[in-house]
């Protein structure tokens, strides 16, 4: 018997990977540099349905029906009831991409419309994502949005920024910095209602000097206080800027609302913000007009927010309400061995060596029943399904496997102990869905 070789030699010699394709984690890391961990590999055929959904709620909805306020929901499964990991941020992240592409043309021929309707109502979408170390207000959630549009690119694709320029300077039919600036004051001289005053004169400069690189550094430099205090300005000039190009529609994707509704954020402080919500979305130019945001939502931070919510006389966000079917969105679990095989696959076809024989199964090196034994043995979410895809090709690759097949998958899963205070403790019977069904299911 040959003496095993080390686990990375073997994934790379013998299963023809660069490394362990699946991430460690599975807790999306947006604009990050490991493509495992920030959400750039996901696939929305996973739930082609709940996609299309959040397109035409959010994005069509924000363009036809005024709409101020969707809900990306995911409820718990399992013995905890957990409902992180169902894989809102990547479809966030990957709705504003799309629609980001040709400002929601196909976003509108998708759902049946014609492409004049998307040159009428041209969109495009920003992310942004609170969080417990910086970004704890809105103020700061508006200039990370902006940081997304000046800096956000995948390889080969421009940024929001670089677009909506591209559409100012043939709207105005000439890329002079001077007549670029003034055609921005002039929309922002025309608006009616209350507003926030001028855009910020040196950050329009150089949204208007054709140069990004000056763009990104001036964001790069602003100090903490300047981001929790003036980011609302930024956004509102950047909302000009985009306004003066013919885009009328603009999507705030705002993630992990848990982290600002967390019990650690004090009362009065949530209190102040949500109030905020209600004045820069539904009040004050040029959010009010041009603003629309979806928020991602789940049973805990609804705790923390509910009462202050309803104070501000917010949009509902229930997600079993009638009324409220037109802005919201529920992800569920993955309910099949074929969608969790979707799953994997642009994981294993992103890591896969340029040496690999021509006639490698795609999902090599698990096997069909191996990608069975992942499902049964899962609580159906994403974060679940590739964690454990991970462990399997970590513990398989040092014990030198050929192939991780289901008995060798089934063998290893059944004997994973996890604390009982877990996220991902097992509970095989809340996989065991018969049929092909998409997450949402309603």
């Amino acid at each position: 018997m040959s003496p095993a070789i080390p686990g990375i030699v073997h994934i790379k010699k013998n299963w023809h990977l660069e490394q362990n394709p699946f991430p460690s984690e599975a807790i999306a890391r947006l604009g990050g540099e490991d493509e495992r961990e920030n959400g750039l590999l996901f696939d929305p055929d996973v739930h082609p349905d709940k996609f299309r959904e959040a397109a035409e709620k959010f994005g069509l909805g924000a363009a036809y029906s005024g709409l101020k306020f969707g809900f990306l929901w995911s409820l718990g499964t399992g013995l905890h009831g957990d409902a992180r990991g169902f894989g809102k941020s990547s479809l966030m992240q990957h709705l504003a991409e799309t629609i980001n592409e040709d400002f929601g043309r196909q976003v509108f021929l998708d759902a049946g419309l014609d492409a004049s309707d998307s040159e009428e109502h041209p969109i495009c979408a920003v992310l942004a994502s609170f969080d417990m170390a910086n970004v704890r207000s809105l103020h700061a959630v508006f200039f990370a949005a902006v940081e997304y549009a000046c800096r956000f690119r995948r390889p080969e694709y421009p940024t929001l920024l670089e677009r909506g320029y591209q559409r100012l300077t043939d709207q105005i039919g000439s890329s002079d910095q001077a007549q670029l600036v003034a055609a921005v004051n002039s929309t922002q001289l025309n608006l009616r209602g209350r507003t926030l005053g001028p855009p910020v004169a040196e950050f329009l400069e150089l949204l208007c000097s054709g140069d990004f690189q000056a763009v990104i550094e001036h964001l790069g430099n602003a100090t903490p206080a300047r981001r929790t205090r003036n980011g609302a300005l930024y956004l509102a000039t950047l909302l000009i800027f985009l306004k003066s190009a013919g885009i009328a529609h603009i999507l705030l994707c705002c993630d992990q609302l848990e982290d600002f509704a967390a019990t650690t954020t004090a009362k009065q402080k949530r209190s102040i913000e949500i109030e905020r919500f209600r004045d820069y979305l539904l009040e004050i130019q040029p959010m009010a007009d041009l603003l629309s945001v979806v928020v991602t939502m789940h049973p805990r931070a609804v705790q923390a927010i509910a009462e202050m919510w309803q104070l501000a006389d917010l949009p509902s966000y229930d997600h079993d309400r009638e009324e409220n079917r037109h802005r919201v969105v529920i992800l569920e679990r993955i309910g099949s061995a074929a969608k969790t095989s979707r799953l994997l696959r642009p994981y294993l076809d992103r890591f896969r060596a340029d040496s690999a024989p021509t006639d490698l199964d795609p999902l090599a090196p698990f096997t069909a029943d191996a990608i069975e034994a992942v499902f049964t043995r899962s609580d159906g979410k994403p974060r679940d399904i590739l964690r454990k895809a991970q462990v399997l090709i970590e513990r398989g690759a040092e014990k030198n496997w050929s192939v991780i097949d289901g008995a060798r998958a089934a063998q290893l899963l059944d004997t994973w102990v996890l604390d009982e205070s877990d996220e991902n403790l097992l509970n095989p019977s809340a996989a065991l869905v018969p049929g092909d069904v998409d997450w949402g299911g309603r």
